[in-house]
């Protein structure tokens, strides 16, 4: 691939770096202690939201929204909530906004999500730009939606993934987060591509820290997320080396961040999978460009555990 020059080179920043963070609902006691401990840290940061994934499953939508309210209660923090709509009722679409609105969320990350078998309803949301345009009658959201620097796996071509990301942003959504990726020209040639659609509004970087190889691989094949050959090469030969791994990780991702910071980007989401260490480390790594914060993690309240897992979701 040819070098990118991008017209972003040497574009000044502010004194920091806007990060935020990913966490998804702890499915056991042991992993609710891992989510807490792991906001309690990523907290130091002064990061500029957290958000919260959501599953719209009759056993999972109960954890996700008490997942999510207690982030938010219990975090000094801004925390967003995912919402999808695939395979539900606006109304029951509409409740959880609602349940967002009333326990004072005021962020949300509005994603299609994926449609679950069975029948489809007759009065669902139709795509995420409905979705954004419904979430703005309810309340006056801040709403983040999802970007595909790689095109959207259901995308008909690269050109309408831009043009549907610009119809999100248009109907009201304040900013787009992307899908992970592994190239930083992955992410600037993208960038352009929506400048030239006439996108004005932020678009954040999405960075997933490779704390497995064959986990990352496998959740890139289902996303579309490319990893350059090298890149594996270079884990692959460390598979024996968990030490070594964990810093080829860090440097990874902080290398990454620090070329796109020298072409302007100045906004990070880490998709922690609740594991603290990593994206702790890549933003340490980033130095002064990091604000932290010398306060120590609060005590947190018990979450009402039913069952859960994390999906970035279908945007």
């Amino acid at each position: 691939m040819d070098k990118l020059v991008s017209k972003y080179k040497g574009k000044r920043l502010g004194d920091r770096l806007k990060v935020s963070f990913e966490y998804f609902p702890p499915k056991s006691k042991t992993m609710e202690r891992r989510l807490w401990r792991t906001v309690g840290q990523l907290e130091l940061l002064n990061p500029t939201f957290f958000t919260v994934t959501y599953r719209s499953t009759e056993a999972d939508r109960q954890l996700s929204l008490d997942t999510i309210a207690a982030v938010a209660k219990e975090s000094k923090i801004p925390t967003a909530g995912h919402l999808t709509c695939a395979g539900e009722t606006r109304e029951a679409v509409n409740d959880v906004a609602r349940f967002f609105r009333d326990n004072g969320i005021k962020r949300i990350v509005a994603l299609r999500g994926d449609a679950r078998d069975g029948e489809t309803p007759s009065n669902e949301y139709d795509g995420a730009v409905d979705l954004v345009e419904g979430l703005l009658k309810i309340d006056d959201f801040d709403i983040s939606v999802a970007a595909y620097p790689e095109t959207h796996p259901m995308a008909l071509s690269e050109t309408a993934d831009i043009e549907y990301l610009k119809r999100k942003l248009d109907a009201g959504a304040n900013r787009a987060i992307t899908q992970f990726f592994f190239d930083p020209e992955v992410f600037l040639r993208f960038r352009d591509r929506a400048d030239k659609a006439g996108i004005t509004k932020p678009i954040v970087a999405g960075i997933l820290p490779i704390h497995n190889i064959d986990r990352v691989q496998a959740f890139g094949s289902r996303c579309g997320a490319s990893l350059p050959a090298k890149l594996v090469e270079r884990f692959s030969s460390l598979k024996d080396d968990p030490h070594g791994q964990y810093h080829l990780a860090v440097e990874q991702s902080a290398l990454m961040c620090e070329q796109l910071i020298g072409e302007g980007v100045d906004a990070f989401h880490f998709y922690t999978l609740n594991q603290t260490d990593l994206s702790f480390s890549v933003c340490r790594q980033l130095g002064s460009r990091v604000e932290y914060l010398p306060k120590p993690p609060e005590l947190r309240s018990p979450l009402q555990l039913v069952s859960g897992r994390s999906s970035f979701g279908a945007g």
